[in-house]
């Protein structure tokens, strides 16, 4: 086959792949993270005798909300693998493909087992309350088939960044040194996704209802009755009316949904500097792009999102402990100025460059206090690593303090105003975010190779094909 340079502009070589990919991302991450979300509310529903008619709505609210999702999700993930993979990329899809066909098969079961399950559990929500023990196993088993579809999707974007040197061995494939902490990376963002995006949700359906109960309410109080649930109480109506209940569940909703964002991303720090260290030891060129190279700074980005995350959690847990009279409510305040302290000393760049080489080139390769370009405070190692030390243990306590609340019913609900609902949304924003830049870093990490070391991006070449392996007949 000739290696012609591969047709197409930026948008369709680039741009189209980013935009469909990281789509079809955010919705499958959800997808899962709703699932394990959705076990837990049942789980909590079945072991209080009476029921929490709460818990109970929330996990049918989130097999329904995957149900709308799954059919659009499938079908960008269908125009990708068709049209993008098999058109613009086709030859670097067919390689591929011959690499790890068995992968994709497998992965293509698992398609159809959530297929069976996720439209079973949504058809029979209701008719299974009374078999409720029934209800959680499908969950279980649909989260089952959901992570294992994960797995193997992850086998083969970890094997694109280290591939073993080509190996078409099965096994070796879906265990190459950068499978085992990407999928526990994926595992672990996937619930904390949903949480955010939980909470989003949940603030914006506040927001709305909070305005039309202003709208229709006659009473003027000087608490600014949009504001808050607990300020249109004030008023003093007899009868509580149907909007004010359902503001409270989206309240509570809003709560839950942030707790699990800020919890389950105290261990992202951890499991990601596992992976980034199985990179720099079976890839070092993409570790060494991603540390000094010009993905370097993409990385404070990173680091900066990640801080955001526990800064605007622990600032909604505060306003909203200080809304309720809870005590400690200073100390989550003080709390929340900490780690956005924290977060800006993390921010700090290592150097006044694009990226190391540049320092280098222009012989500054020295302190800035001494003429250079070069920051020592932003160094990985002490300061960086010592500040997401921090983070993690400001988060921890903040986390701490607030369920310590919640565990005492210290918290009353309704009482949160606007600029809270505006944290949570910003909340769903970041975790976004977080998910599109980590995904930029790890796929441009790469260059110039589609497969490290085994197929290029320009021509889509294979280079250093043996003859016995399945994927050196494409060269």
């Amino acid at each position: 086959m000739p290696l012609n340079p591969v047709p197409g502009d930026l948008l369709t070589n680039g741009l189209l792949v980013a935009i469909v990919v990281l789509l079809h991302i955010q919705i499958a991450a959800f997808l899962i993270g709703a699932t394990s979300l959705a076990i837990v509310s049942e789980a909590i529903g079945m072991v209080r005798r009476s029921g929490d008619e709460r818990h109970d709505r929330l996990g049918h609210g989130l097999v329904k909300a995957e149900v709308y999702l799954f059919s659009f999700g499938a079908a960008v993930a269908i125009f990708f693998m068709v049209v993008i993979l098999g058109a613009i990329w086709g030859r670097f899809f067919v390689a591929l493909q011959q690499i790890t066909f068995w992968v994709f098969f497998a992965e293509a079961l698992t398609f159809v087992a959530e297929v069976v399950l996720i439209y079973t559990l949504y058809a029979n929500w209701g008719r299974l309350r009374v078999h409720r023990p029934a209800r959680l196993g499908m969950l279980f088993l649909l989260n089952l088939a959901q992570w294992w579809q994960m797995f193997f999707i992850d086998a083969v974007a970890s094997f694109m960044l280290t591939p073993n040197g080509g190996d078409v061995n099965f096994l070796d494939q879906i265990l190459n040194p950068t499978q085992i902490p990407l999928t526990i990376h994926r595992t672990v963002g996937n619930i904390a996704w949903a949480g955010a995006a939980l909470a989003c949700i949940a603030a914006l359906r506040y927001w709305r209802l909070t305005r039309s109960l202003e709208r229709t309410s006659t009473s003027q109080t000087a608490l600014h009755p949009a504001r808050s649930v607990g300020a249109l109480a004030v008023g003093g109506a007899v009868a509580e009316p149907a909007e004010m209940r359902e503001a409270r569940y989206w309240d509570w909703v809003a709560q839950w949904g942030a707790m699990w964002a800020v919890g389950v991303t105290l261990l992202q720090p951890w499991i990601g500097y596992s992976y980034a260290k199985e990179i720099q030891l079976h890839a070092y060129p993409a570790w060494f792009t991603m540390m000094f190279g010009d993905l370097s700074n993409v990385f404070l980005v990173q680091i900066t999102l990640l801080g955001a995350i526990f800064t605007i959690g622990t600032t909604y847990f505060w306003r909203r402990m200080r809304a309720s009279g809870a005590a400690h409510h200073r100390r989550q305040g003080l709390l929340a100025l900490l780690l956005l302290l924290v977060t800006m000393f993390a921010a700090q760049p290592a150097w006044f460059a694009p990226t190391y080489e540049n320092v280098v080139a222009a012989h500054l390769a020295r302190p800035f206090w001494e003429g250079g370009l070069l920051n020592p405070l932003g160094d990985f190692i002490p300061y960086k690593v010592s500040a997401l030390f921090a983070m993690v243990f400001l988060g921890l306590w903040s986390l701490t303090v607030y369920l310590r609340a919640v565990s005492r019913d210290q918290m009353r609900p309704g009482l949160i105003g606007r600029r809270s609902q505006v944290l949570l949304v910003g909340l769903g924003v970041v975790v976004s975010v977080m998910m599109i830049v980590m995904g930029v870093i790890r796929e441009n990490s790469r260059q110039p190779f589609l497969i490290s070391g085994e197929l290029t991006i320009h021509n889509q070449q294979i280079i250093n094909a043996q003859p016995s392996q399945v994927g050196g007949s494409t060269g």
